[in-house]
Parts: structure tokens; C-alpha cells; sequence
């Protein structure tokens, strides 16, 4: 049965963000998971101009130790004994931290100080020294992080007479800054969790009641994915739809983007685990349209082919799937939509072409890969993703796609291009 697209399909909606690790190059103390025990109160110094001493980053490296302590063990007595008294919101703040973490099931909890670099520290109540590091947090998750996720964190310490302690922890928020955390859903406002093997689904606190549907539809999309990919399903994914975390600001987008991103989360050694974000505000509406997970769980089940395959190839399975079995005689585009078609460039989009135009880019995408299915199957797109894995070698892939082509499906790039948009004069409208 024909149906109409969405604006959704119209201008394709959704976005491949991957992060990486922001404490390149500095020097860390790796010592902050030991507790050392209190730390002693220091000889009062005139404030101004703060230096840290050697004494003083072994007093916070202390504090930071215990404070990972206490979010394993689940001590919020001990964890909230590292922040300032003086400052209730603080204290506040730090509540709600405490008590997100205990929510989740962690397995490692640690920070980094970096020692060589000091930055501008937040204001702090009263007259007493202050600095602010580097600094770096590592959180692993059971079963849904291979290693821990890697976040910069903004803590400003203050020396009261009994000794250090935090004064201030705020967050980024653009995400070009170094110290952006890639993805910390537990800093903010309360959240709700919900785990289920290797999966971990976190909601805003006032949502909890959304919990165990969005963990069934992920659950059951990942089999639908995986079936028609032919691939085994993974469930070992972060779902975040808190208002906390990846500081996307969905009012600000168009209204065919504002429903999910997939991501991967990155350590220090490479890439730990893969995450989903979903709109908060639209949480019940993404339970409705089941296509959506479908599309970024796409992205999820072959994340390792993602940053090799060109944009055209990754949005365009993604797209098939979401679609499936995805020819476009099953739908109706506007007459706005089908003159933006028939104006495209008959190309195939590239890396630094897709996000021009990303509307009209899907649906080629989108073409392209249903006539390579049509003819071939499931199985030889699997292998051009691979060829382009094995072949890449630096981030200009589409100067592979000719000789690819030819070689799994002994094709050339513009037969494919004058196919897809063959199959995109399918479309009614």
C-alpha cells in the first residue's frame, strides 16, 4: 500500500556524530582510584593569584580518589564530604549527581588531574584559594562500555580551613570547546535507568514510566534491523533520552532532525561503546514510529564500517532498513520535494557534500543502495562496506567508490547514480 512520507524522509532527519577523546597530549596523575586517606588541612595563604603546589594535587588527587570511592561503593555520605559546605546549591547539585550514579550499574569509577595546565576558575563564595586543572572523568557501565567513557569536567577546588574541596562543577555547553564532555547523561537534572543485560536506557526522572517501552521497542528493533542486515544482533548500547548529556539543542533544528542521534563514546584507547540520543520531549512519539530506532540502530549494528564507508553508502543502508523493503513506489513526496529531486545533481553525495544539502541527499543515498540491494542482495553490500574498510586509508573514501563498485558489483558510479534516480522517479506525487 502506498502511504505518504513524512518530512521525516523529505529531508532524511537524522545524524552520524562520532567524538572523540579530548585529553590529547596532556599529562595526568593515573593514581585518582586510590584512596589515600583524609586530607590534611593546609596552612591558610592569602588569596589572589593562586599556585598550586605539588601538596595541593596531591590534596585534590585524594579528594577525587575518595569521591570515585564513594560512587562505586554508594556512599553519598563520603561522596558529598568532598564538597564545599559553605554552598547549598553546590551541595544540591551534587545530590542529584550522587544519586544518578547510584542508579547506574557502575564497574569502574575514576579521574585524571593533569598537572602541567591550569585554567580559569569559577567563582567560589568567599575570599579562600582556588584553581581549577584538566581534568578528566572515566566511567564504565556493566556490560554496555567495553572500557570506560572519557568526559572533561570543569572542577573548581577551594581550601577551606579544614582542608580542599570542590567548589563548582559546571559543564560545557558548546560542543567545540575541548573541555565538552562527548556524553555525560548522569550530570544534570535526576534521571531514571533501566538495565537489561548489556543495554542501558536512561530517561529523565519525571518519564520513568516510559522506561520499560523504550527498552522493549530498542529491543525489538535491534532484532528487526539485524534481520533484514543479516547480521547478529548486539544489544550493548547507551539510550539516552534525559535532558542531560550530548548538549544538542533540539529546539534549534529543523523539525526533520529533532528525534535521535547515534554516536560512539571513545576512552583512551579508542572506541568504548556506541550510544543513541533520543529527543526528551519526544519519547513517546519515537515509541510510535518504530522506523526511527530502526534507522539509528542501523548505524549501531555497523558502527565498525561507519567512519571507512562513504556518507552515501552508511545513510543510505540506514535509510533501507528504516524503509524496508524500501522501494519508493510505496510513496508520496510533495511537488516541492520531487522539483528539489529532479534539480539534484546526478552524482553521488560525498563527505563534504552531504550536509549541503542533506534533503535531497538522503533520498539519492537511499536509491542508490535500494538498486544495489535489487540487484545483488543483503549479503555483497556487506562485502563493498568491507572493501571500503579494508582499502581505507584517510578520510577521502569517495575516491575509492569507482574502483569498489566495479569490483563487487562490476558496475560503474554512473550507472548507479542514473539508477538510483530511476528508482526515485518512483516516487509519487
Amino acid at each position: 500500500m502506498t502511504r505518504t512520507t513524512t518530512a521525516r524522509l523529505a529531508a532524511g532527519l537524522v545524524v552520524t556524530m562520532t567524538c572523540g577523546v579530548l585529553a590529547a597530549g596532556c599529562t595526568y596523575d593515573d593514581t585518582a582510584t586510590i584512596a589515600r586517606g583524609p586530607v590534611r588541612p593546609p596552612v591558610e595563604v592569602e588569596p589572589g593569584d593562586f599556585e598550586p603546589t605539588s601538596d595541593d594535587y596531591d590534596a585534590i588527587t585524594r579528594l577525587l580518589a575518595a569521591r570515585a570511592s564513594a560512587a562505586l561503593s554508594g556512599n553519598q555520605k563520603a561522596f558529598l564530604a568532598t564538597v564545599d559546605p559553605k554552598q547549598p546549591k553546590l551541595v544540591k547539585q551534587q545530590r542529584t549527581l550522587f544519586g544518578n550514579l547510584d542508579r547506574l550499574d557502575l564497574t569502574r569509577m575514576s579521574y585524571l588531574v593533569d598537572r602541567e595546565t591550569l585554567v580559569v576558575a569559577a567563582s567560589v563564595p568567599g575570599e579562600a584559594p582556588t584553581f581549577r586543572p584538566l581534568i578528566t572523568e572515566h566511567v564504565e557501565l556493566a556490560g554496555t562500555l567495553d572500557q570506560p567513557v572519557v568526559n572533561a569536567v570543569q572542577m573548581t577546588f577551594v581550601r577551606r580551613a579544614s582542608g580542599w574541596y570542590l567548589g563548582a562543577e559546571n559543564e560545557r555547553k558548546r560542543t567545540t570547546s575541548m573541555e565538552s564532555p562527548q556524553e555525560r547523561p548522569w550530570f544534570g537534572g535526576p534521571i531514571a535507568v533501566r538495565r537489561d543485560g548489556p543495554m542501558t536506557v536512561l530517561v529523565d526522572r519525571k518519564r520513568a514510566d516510559s522506561l520499560d517501552g523504550l527498552m522493549s521497542s530498542v529491543h525489538d528493533d535491534i532484532e528487526y534491523a539485524a534481520d533484514v542486515l543479516d547480521v547478529e544482533p548486539a544489544y550493548d548500547v547507551l539510550v539516552d533520552a534525559t535532558s542531560n548529556g550530548l548538549t544538542i539543542d533540539f529546539s534549534k533544528l529543523t523539525k526533520e532532525e529533532v528525534a535521535a542521534f547515534s554516536f560512539g563514546l571513545y576512552g583512551r584507547n579508542g572506541r568504548v561503546g556506541s550510544a543513541i540520543k533520543l529527543n526528551p520531549e519526544r519519547v513517546e512519539e519515537s515509541l510510535d514510529q518504530e522506523n526511527l530506532m530502526r534507522h539509528e540502530l542501523t548505524h549501531y549494528l555497523l558502527h565498525k564500517y561507519d567512519t571507512a564507508a562513504p556518507t552515501w553508502l552508511v545513510e543510505g543502508v540506514a535509510m533501507y532498513v528504516e524503509t524496508y523493503p524500501g522501494d519508493m513506489s510505496r510513496y508520496v513526496v510533495d511537488d516541492k520535494v520531487w522539483d528539489r529531486l529532479q534539480a539534484a545533481d546526478h552524482d553521488l553525495p560525498g563527505v563534504g557534500t552531504f550536509d549541503i544539502d542533506p534533503s535531497t541527499n538522503y533520498f539519492i543515498s537511499w536509491a542508490a543502495v535500494v538498486r544495489l540491494v535489487n540487484r545483488a542482495g543483503i549479503d555483497d553490500l556487506e562485502r563493498l562496506m568491507k572493501e571500503y574498510l579494508k582499502a581505507y586509508d584517510g578520510p577521502d573514501v569517495d575516491a575509492l567508490t569507482p574502483r569498489l563498485l566495479r569490483k563487487v558489483y562490476g558496475l560503474r558510479e554512473q550507472d548507479l547514480v542514473d539508477q538510483a534516480f530511476d528508482e526515485m522517479a518512483e516516487l509519487h506525487h
